[in-house]
């Protein structure tokens, strides 16, 4: 949020907006389209075939095994959250048609020879974000001609009405934020942090100046050193078009009011700032001519009886979609977002592939909402089967995103149909039931049990016992520890557990619904 009062000494509040041009804006070549989407696709037909545990022994052995030289190792942070298609995103975000060779490597590594071999070679003509343009999907105007060091921030979170706070120190070089996107060039180390903001402040003030948001708005502070260059990042896709270059701006927030300030250069990603002065800041740019953006579909499931689902279309705004996980109620459908890009203020539709499924508005604008986005509402009285929702531009007869939502992930997540009382007699059946089955293990099986479980800090698993890794579980995983858990199981090789824990849960579930 944006704070009244006097401006903070070494603080900078950025946010992109962008200017349209007059000229008619040109589409984005289509050979980049196909290029990305066939390569993500054959990654996604490579790891659907993976176990839970063969996943995260992927993304520990993605992390861990040396790569070729010169590819950068990707944010722990990230890959510990994320599912099989984040993993795709991520790979090919970064490693471009490396991720093919890549994800040979890793199989390799795992000894999954067949499935590695069955990886078609393709030619690395990308290098992901750093090299060639190809697969970044939009082109590009300057070339990055700098490699970026990534370093994943400190996270630190005191309030849970507060956005997360994330803190980077550097020597001297070329660095890049493995969230935010954040670059920065210095000569001396550094020390700053940053936070995400929401834009329900300054909206208003930014509509009447006729720009509009091109990237998430951040609170940054340096705390020591000095920052020469900053590079912060965009969701415009520029297409090579010169006519857009000017049109990028940086708007200073004080006690003097606002000013925007012109940008020195812009790539296909990033907008620079040289030698920037640190007050309270956001990056802006024009209303006029409707562009393409890289947009986030973001599928949420809600707490209500029969399945109802809202399918947000964004620009990839981290302050917003924190603020729509931090919603009562919701729980992440995870999907690919699309490809790609969407045109700002053109009309979507969405559709589901099953009978009596309702769903409202008919069709969407994608326009930039700073305070509750507006969002298709899915519904769907009593499913019982996998179903497609597609994703279609107003008047274009092919869809531009297909997705299938699966029967165990609707359920899986979950609507709250029992009390509140009965959510927590079955968390602490799944609790009796997850300590029973950890006794049963060894002191080398408890071990290498832990070793899976990726999405708890390797400092709180090291050291843990039997009691508080079960409170661990239930905290991460929530209503799917229990199946997490027999998944772990089957690739330590203790069928057996795996049954007792189908009996004992499935008793848990009989006393639970009898109560």
């Amino acid at each position: 949020m944006l704070r009244p009062g006097p401006a903070k000494v070494g603080s900078v509040m950025s946010y992109f907006l962008f200017s349209f041009p007059s000229e008619k804006h040109q589409s984005k070549p289509l050979q980049k389209v196909v290029t990305r989407t066939s390569l993500m696709e054959k990654l996604l037909e490579t790891l659907k075939d993976l176990s839970y545990g063969e996943l995260e022994q992927f993304k520990h052995v993605l992390q861990h095994t040396r790569m070729k030289k010169g590819l950068p190792k990707i944010s722990s942070q990230r890959m510990e959250m994320a599912d099989r298609d984040e993993i795709v995103e991520l790979m090919v975000e970064i490693y471009g048609k490396q991720s093919v060779e890549v994800t040979r490597e890793v199989l390799m590594e795992m000894n999954m020879t067949d499935m590695a071999e069955s990886l078609p070679e393709i030619s690395s003509g990308s290098k992901g974000p750093s090299g060639s343009s190809e697969l970044e999907g939009c082109g590009s105007v300057t070339q990055d001609s700098s490699d970026w060091t990534k370093l994943d921030p400190e996270v630190n979170c005191t309030d849970a009405d507060e956005a997360p706070t994330y803190s980077l120190q550097s020597g001297a070089g070329n660095f890049e934020c493995s969230v935010s996107g954040l670059r920065w060039v210095c000569e001396e180390k550094v020390s700053f942090k940053y936070q995400f903001c929401s834009l329900s402040g300054p909206m208003e003030r930014i509509e009447s100046m006729k720009y509009m948001p091109a990237g998430p708005l951040m609170d940054i502070t340096v705390i020591a050193g000095k920052l020469d260059v900053v590079y912060l990042p965009h969701w415009i896709c520029i297409d090579d078009n010169p006519t857009i270059l000017d049109k990028f701006a940086v708007l200073h927030i004080d006690d003097c009011g606002d000013v925007v300030e012109k940008v020195s250069e812009v790539t296909s990603s990033h907008v620079k700032l040289s030698e920037p002065v640190f007050s309270l800041k956001m990056v802006l740019v024009k209303l006029g001519l409707s562009v393409e953006i890289n947009c986030k579909v973001l599928i949420y499931k809600t707490d209500t009886p029969f399945l109802t689902l809202h399918v947000y279309l964004i620009p990839p705004d981290p302050a917003l979609k924190q603020e729509l996980e931090n919603i009562d109620g919701y729980k992440r459908i995870r999907k690919p977002h699309p490809v790609r890009p969407l045109k700002m203020h053109d009309w979507f539709t969405l559709t589901a592939d099953l009978d009596g499924a309702k769903i409202c508005p008919e069709t969407l604008m994608l326009i930039y909402e700073s305070t509750e986005p507006n969002f298709f509402e899915v519904f769907i009285k009593n499913p019982d089967t996998d179903f497609v929702l597609e994703l279609q531009q107003k008047n274009e007869l092919q869809p531009l995103w297909t997705r299938k939502i699966k029967k165990d992930e609707y359920q899986s997540t979950g609507h709250k149909q029992e009390k509140h009382s009965v959510d927590k007699h079955q968390e602490a059946a799944d609790g009796k039931t997850l300590f029973k089955m950890l006794k049963e293990l060894t002191d080398e099986e408890f071990k290498e049990f832990k070793w899976y479980l990726l999405r708890i800090s390797k400092s709180q698993r090291q050291n843990t016992d039997r009691v508080d890794l079960v409170d661990m579980m239930l905290q991460t995983y929530t209503q799917e520890s229990v199946e997490v858990a027999k998944d772990i199981l089957k690739e330590i090789g203790r069928n057996y557990l795996v049954q007792l824990l189908s009996d004992t849960s499935s008793g848990s579930d009989a006393a639970g619904s009898s109560a």
